[in-house]
C-alpha cells in the first residue's frame, strides 16, 4: 500500500495485537477498521514512540502523488476529514468505502491519551459517587 501523503510505501508492523501500517518517509499510521478500538481497548500508550524506538526511521521508497489522499486500501476513495474523540477532537481522515483512518504523526498517541482521559474521569465519577453513596448512609 502507498501513503496518501507522500506516496511512500506503507510497512505492517504490529503492536497491541493489531498490524497497522506505518509511512516512515513523514511517520502516518493507516488503520484498518476497528484498529483504532482495538488499540484503546488495549490501553498501551506511547505506540508511536514505541515504533520510532524499535524500527527507528529507515529511508523510505517515494513515488509521484496525484491529487487529494487517496485510501491506501481502496485507492479510488478520497479521504474525508473527520474528528475522533471522546473528550479533546483529534481531526483525522477517513475513507468512505472501508472506513479505515489515516493518522498524521503524533495523532495516534493522542487519540490513545484521548481515551485515557475517559477513563480517568469515569474512574474518577464513580469514586465520587461511592463516596457521596457512604455519607448517605452514614447520616
Amino acid at each position: 500500500m502507498k501513503c496518501p501523503k507522500c506516496a511512500a510505501l506503507l510497512s505492517p508492523l504490529t503492536t497491541a495485537d493489531v498490524i497497522l501500517d506505518k509511512c516512515h518517509s513523514c511517520d502516518g499510521i493507516w488503520l484498518d477498521y476497528g484498529e483504532l478500538k482495538k488499540l484503546r481497548e488495549s490501553g498501551t500508550q506511547g505506540i508511536e514512540q514505541e515504533l520510532e524506538n524499535q524500527f527507528g526511521n529507515p529511508a523510505a521508497p517515494m513515488q509521484n502523488l496525484d491529487g487529494y489522499l487517496r485510501c491506501p486500501s481502496c485507492e479510488d476513495s478520497g479521504l474525508r476529514t473527520i474528528y475522533v474523540s471522546y473528550v479533546k477532537p483529534v481531526r483525522v481522515d477517513r475513507c468512505p468505502s472501508c472506513y479505515g483512518m489515516w493518522l498524521e504523526k503524533n495523532e495516534l498517541d493522542t487519540l490513545l491519551l484521548d481515551k485515557q482521559q475517559l477513563d480517568n474521569i469515569k474512574v474518577e465519577k464513580s469514586l465520587k459517587d461511592l463516596l457521596v453513596g457512604l455519607v448517605k448512609k452514614l447520616r
